[in-house]
């Protein structure tokens, strides 16, 4: 099964700081179970950088991938050991899980895995949701006054537009936040998420875990 895991950032490389030692991380754990890394450092789309996501899976995925795990770069991978297999239920195209209890978002974009043969499509409807939204364009970049992660992000428009639909199908499946959004180490962990605030958590946990 051909896997990829993704990531995507367009800032230079200094300026991730001890981001760049999780990007190491979740490389060495793809290079561990046989999976490829890739790390996007610019913007292949003309589109502002949070939607870049669905449209990079979406590419991958067409690529002849069978499944993308998206990590956002303030995500690692934690438990090292674990495939990505153990995450699968049934046939779910996406998989994903809620924001930690910080937030309230039923569905957290910072990590996700997307399955064949369904997730290029689900991917492509999922970029579909950017026309219309608050977004311009200028010369050097892409502005948005809406409210940040509301629908005019594409974490904000797959909650409202696509989340409600894919659950209820079966098409998508909610794990526990403390699978792949807590920011913290805890036993159920797969991945962490070192979002907004929980960045500070960053410095101790490479002491702690050596990533």
């Amino acid at each position: 099964m051909k896997t990829a895991i993704v990531q995507f950032d367009n800032r230079p490389t200094r300026e991730l700081g001890l981001l760049n030692h999780l990007i190491r991380r979740n490389a060495d754990y793809a290079a561990r179970h046989g999976y490829e890394h890739h790390f996007f450092d610019r913007a292949y789309f003309d589109l502002p950088v949070y939607w870049q996501k669905p449209s990079l899976a979406r590419r991958v995925l067409e690529l002849g991938y069978d499944r993308v795990l998206w990590l956002d770069t303030d995500a690692v991978v934690h438990d090292l050991d674990r495939p990505l297999d153990s995450l699968v239920e049934g046939d779910e195209t996406l998989i994903g899980a809620p924001d930690n209890p910080f937030w309230n978002q039923p569905f957290n974009a910072g990590v996700f895995l997307a399955r064949a043969p369904g997730g290029a499509a689900l991917m492509q409807r999922w970029a579909e949701l950017f026309a219309g939204t608050a977004w311009r364009r200028t010369d050097t970049a892409w502005i948005c006054e809406a409210e940040w992660a509301g629908p005019d992000y594409e974490q904000g428009a797959f909650n409202a537009r696509l989340l409600p639909e894919l659950t209820a199908s079966g098409q998508m499946r909610l794990a526990d936040w403390r699978t792949l959004q807590g920011p913290f180490p805890n036993p159920d962990a797969f991945t962490l998420h070192f979002a907004g605030p929980f960045k500070a958590n960053v410095p101790a946990y490479l002491q702690l875990f050596g990533a």
